[in-house]
């Protein structure tokens, strides 16, 4: 089978040649010998007989800001700062880098007061969204010809109250800001959440056959209740919308997931992906596929740190449990979300050669 007929069977639960090996590799990437990144992740993916699953390849729709919205932008002692000027108000946010992590994080969310909650209203409202296939094209000439390719969905990436938890207010600040002005809250998250429908249906004029989103769906940030008032009524349309047209949403969900997947699997979720075992998440694979059953695939399964810290002696048995765990409906192989700087080549070799040797 080609990579690309693997994972398919592999999404769709049916017999494969052997279980597909799907590396993720955010974060461990840029710490890899620099010749190896030059050479390409697809030929990384050959090298160590991986099958690409290409995550949140290119979003079909472009978000066109409002015309009259500035942005201004300055960095200075590892910190950069963003002003957004429009029209409704003026919003501030900044970033740290961190030279550890190679990453930069929201040190300062834009979205402080209620008035700040109306700019962002204001931009969201007057933000335009338009069919782009160029992007899309071009991955399919590139290293996209070969695998499979999971097309991001929508341009801001995530649902709408997921976006506000991490980009916009914060998880404290938000509950903060639910219970002090509920109606200024709601009325920008149903705003997000339209967009986020418009833009999902012009994603369906793309090529992809299958949609995901970096929705990093945990209860860390968030209550069950929560998630089924704000998260899981807006996923439930995204599901539901592909599905009329053919086509089928993949759900990241890379935290605490034991109070979710049960619900992802009643909202029409296709596979949940990046699941993982604590201490990263808190479900076991084994009880995962208890609650969801055959009919809902699991893509992950190898818990990062353990990647990180077992010996190759002990890494082979240890993945060996995890398909063992998996068994019973759709999977596909990965280390699950991100992947630490220090996992070795030769450790990502290993799974894809335990992988080859796994048939179902």
């Amino acid at each position: 089978m080609t990579s690309n007929e693997r994972i398919l069977a592999s999404l769709q639960g049916k017999p494969v040649d052997h279980i597909p090996f799907c590396p993720f590799l955010a974060y461990v990437w840029e710490h890899f010998p620099q010749a190896i990144q030059d050479e390409g992740q697809l030929a990384f993916h050959h090298r160590i007989g991986a099958d690409p699953l290409w995550r949140g390849a290119p979003c079909p729709v472009k978000a066109i800001p409002p015309a009259d919205m500035e942005c201004r932008t300055t960095e200075g002692g590892g910190r950069t700062e963003s002003e957004i000027r429009t029209p409704a108000g003026t919003l501030h946010l900044a970033w740290a880098r961190s030279e550890t992590g190679n990453t930069s994080f929201l040190v300062e969310h834009p979205l402080k007061t209620e008035s700040d909650y109306k700019v962002q209203l204001w931009i969201e409202t007057n933000t335009t969204l338009v069919l782009d296939l160029a992007p899309v094209n071009d991955h399919f000439a590139g290293e996209g010809r070969e695998g499979f390719s999971l097309g991001m969905l929508i341009p801001r990436g995530k649902s709408a109250f997921q976006s506000l938890v991490e980009h916009h207010v914060g998880t404290e600040e938000l509950a903060y800001a639910l219970a002090d002005f509920p109606e200024t809250v709601e009325a920008l998250w149903k705003t997000m959440v339209e967009k986020n429908t418009e833009a999902a249906r012009l994603s369906v004029q793309s090529p992809y056959t299958h949609f995901i989103t970096w929705e990093d769906s945990s209860t860390q940030n968030y209550s069950p209740t929560q998630y089924d008032t704000f998260i899981g009524s807006e996923i439930t349309g995204w599901c539901n919308l592909l599905s009329n047209h053919g086509r089928h949403y993949i759900q990241h969900a890379c935290g605490h997931l034991a109070a979710l997947v049960g619900r992802m699997k009643a909202q029409g979720v296709h596979s949940v992906e990046s699941i993982s075992p604590p201490p990263t998440g808190n479900i076991t694979i084994r009880d995962a596929r208890k609650v969801i059953g055959s009919s809902m695939g699991i893509i992950g399964g190898i818990e990062p740190t353990r990647f990180l810290q077992l010996s190759e002696t002990q890494l082979k048995p240890y993945v060996e449990s995890v398909i063992r765990e998996a068994a019973g409906g759709p999977f596909i192989l990965a280390n699950s979300d991100s992947c630490p700087p220090g996992v070795t080549i030769e450790k990502f070799e290993q799974v894809a050669g335990v992988a080859r040797q796994t048939g179902r």
